[in-house]
């Protein structure tokens, strides 16, 4: 992905001066590029996203782009959202957006399109709250074109990368599988059934509720999260903080680098089995990370894949918390039985110590030994 990104970066600018059709780089980008692209996200969501790119439709565009889709939500950069990489039209940099689709917005808005889709990016924002690993200001595409300014202000999360300065596949790869999944929880906030209708009251409720500025809420959610790690469970003499943990500190207790710590960590988020917490700006992480974190390694290093490693303590949890229910229910009823046990037992003694005694060979035996004391006193 890297050399694939910094030879668009390169060369787009000197191939668009030459003819569009057949051209070499526009083919590039429409095949290799979106071919590499598309085996990274399938061997982690197979099957269920179309990655397609465009260089200009006859001619060439200013901004060429890689798309990202979501089958069930769209195909196209025309509606609904998705993740792209847009260019900027210098060929400066590249962005990783989740972003908007424009005609959609300027088909329902018309003349108050820029500022709808606008507002919709807002709203997703506060919705999904701060994302450390993703910036959240306004993009320059470098363009004062229609559809340049609306990606510009549909842009929802993404990540700057420089020319000159690409990160390398490894990092690439996570960011994208990262944006990814936040575009998958947005998916899960307005659905699959009419979602331009969910979209239309997602800017609507936006618009008449409290306005603050775009930082101001940020701080704000910061704060608030801050508030909810600061909690603590309390012991006998001392507190322990619930997320204790930062990335670093996870990879160190793991002995594994930092970015497949992180990896392993973006998984199991993923999967429920763990959360995370945003503090200041950083991530931190519960206790028993590090072991979830050495757990996933381990059945990676034995061959599976990142996602089956993380299924298989998911499935195992499962099946533990599964046993240990049923021998709680186990203890539970045995408990019970020896409870029943010992009712009926005190119940015999009781019954014992206050019955009237019989008057047999123990009790002549008895009154003999009595009537011997009483004549020697």
């Amino acid at each position: 992905m890297q050399e694939a990104i910094t030879r668009i970066l390169d060369r787009y600018l000197i191939e668009k001066r030459k003819e569009f059709a057949k051209n070499k780089l526009a083919h590039f980008l429409r095949g290799d590029v979106s071919s590499k692209i598309q085996g990274i996200v399938d061997s982690e969501h197979p099957d269920q996203f179309k990655v397609s790119a465009s260089a200009g439709q006859g001619q060439w565009a200013e901004i060429p782009w890689i798309g990202v889709f979501d089958k069930e939500i769209t195909e196209s950069p025309t509606h609904g959202y998705f993740v792209m990489y847009v260019f900027t039209s210098d060929m400066s940099a590249v962005y990783l957006s989740l972003n908007q689709g424009w005609l959609f917005f300027k088909d329902t808005y018309g003349a108050q399109a820029k500022e709808k889709i606008a507002t919709a990016a807002e709203a997703y924002r506060r919705i999904l709250g701060q994302e450390e690993r993703f910036d959240y200001d306004r993009i320059s595409l470098k363009t004062d074109r229609e559809l340049g300014v609306a990606y510009e202000l549909g842009h929802i999360y993404g990540k700057k990368y420089e020319k000159g300065m690409i990160p390398g596949n490894e990092t690439l790869k996570r960011d994208l599988l990262q944006i990814i999944a936040l575009y998958e929880r947005l998916k899960v906030i307005i659905g699959t059934e009419a979602p331009e209708e969910k979209i239309k009251n997602i800017i609507s409720e936006h618009e008449t509720a409290p306005q603050v500025s775009n930082a101001k809420f940020m701080d704000e959610v910061e704060k608030n999260e801050d508030e909810s790690i600061s909690k603590k469970v309390a012991t006998d003499d001392h507190s322990v903080d619930l997320y204790a943990l930062s990335l670093q500190e996870v990879s160190e207790r793991c002995a594994l680098p930092v970015d497949e710590t992180e990896g392993f960590l973006d998984e199991l988020e993923k999967a429920g089995i763990c959360s995370s917490k945003i503090v200041e700006g950083k991530r931190f992480f519960p206790l028993d990370s590090p072991e979830l974190v050495s757990r996933a390694a381990a059945l990676s290093a034995e061959g599976q894949s990142l996602g089956d490693s993380v299924e298989s303590i998911k499935e195992g949890d499962e099946l533990d918390a599964k046993k240990l229910k049923d021998l709680d229910e186990k203890v539970d009823k045995l408990s019970k039985s020896i409870d029943s046990l010992s009712a009926k037992f005190s119940s015999h003694v009781a019954k014992y110590h206050s019955a009237t005694e019989k008057k047999g060979f123990c009790y002549h035996f008895k009154e003999a030994f009595r009537s011997i004391g009483k004549k020697k006193a």
